[in-house]
């Protein structure tokens, strides 16, 4: 990202102030990251983001209750419809500035949220879901992943299985990913979003009328090592999709834009001259 113009398309949601950064380019992709302590667009890009060809509009939204958005001020903080409603308000305003709607590229969770617009809306060009959960399990990995680190240490701890090597992670994201806990009640809105770990799975999973209203071409990317995540379900999902294609990273976890930046890059690549040349 050394070197590249961001501008600020900050807007707000039902009051809420809403993150959303630009780097300037033709063709758009919106980016929506997952849920995990410290993360945001920008955090969970940034090795992806390097990567990308210069002539994509790269769109990076924080999704309420992260980063530079807002906290929600009323529960459910892990509010599936408000941030569906949030990632429409950045294609909005994609429109307005390009003309065209964006590639839709999530994350984890931010994967599960991808596909559920995909459901909403027939004008996307793709999705590119990377290790979404497709099942309301929540694993031993996620479950320690959603606990709010009360230390570096602890949070290096449940950062290392998402790595299909399990490797330590680099001491300054963890510095990075830990900032907000320590300072106001931040770790007390991240606990008590995430107190109940299937029950927030269950709310972004697809239902089965969603699946049938999906007419996107669909690319999806899992490690076969995914602790988080595992790739189970993912291929079970694959099979209930219409125009979805799936590569399966070997040896990888759950942290698939850390670990593989530059096949995603490929992989996105690919998905848009398919889209541009069908």
């Amino acid at each position: 990202m050394t070197g590249a113009a961001w501008v600020d398309l900050d807007a707000s949601l039902r009051d809420v102030p809403v993150a959303h950064r630009m780097r300037r380019g033709e063709r758009p992709v919106l980016m929506v990251h997952g849920i995990g302590p410290g993360t945001t667009g920008l955090v969970n890009f940034a090795p992806l983001i390097a990567r990308l060809p210069a002539d994509l509009a790269v769109h990076v939204i924080d999704l309420a209750g992260f980063g530079a958005s807002g906290r929600l001020p009323i529960l459910p903080f892990f509010d599936v419809g408000f941030w569906l409603d949030q990632i429409e308000g950045a294609i909005a305003q994609i429109l307005d500035l390009h003309g065209t709607p964006p590639l839709l590229i999530g994350n984890s969770v931010g994967g599960a949220l991808a596909l559920k617009i995909a459901a909403r809306r027939n004008d996307l060009p793709g999705i590119v879901a990377i290790g979404a959960p497709a099942a309301a399990v929540a694993t031993e990995a996620l479950r320690a992943f959603w606990t709010a680190p009360g230390s570096e240490a602890a949070l290096a701890d449940t950062m290392r299985p998402m790595t299909g090597a399990a490797q330590p992670p680099d001491p300054q994201v963890v510095r990075d990913r830990l900032a907000p806990f320590l300072s106001g009640d931040y770790g007390w809105y991240f606990e008590t979003m995430l107190a109940d770990p299937a029950s927030c799975l269950d709310a972004a999973m697809l239902s089965a009328s969603e699946i049938e209203r999906i007419v996107s071409p669909i690319t999806l990317l899992h490690g076969d090592l995914d602790r988080a995540c595992p790739i189970a379900a993912t291929l079970a999902l694959r099979a209930r999709l219409r125009q979805a294609d799936l590569t399966i990273f070997g040896g990888n976890g759950h942290n698939l834009t850390a670990e593989r930046p530059a096949d995603i890059a490929a992989q996105i690549e690919i998905l848009l001259k398919k889209v541009e040349c069908p």
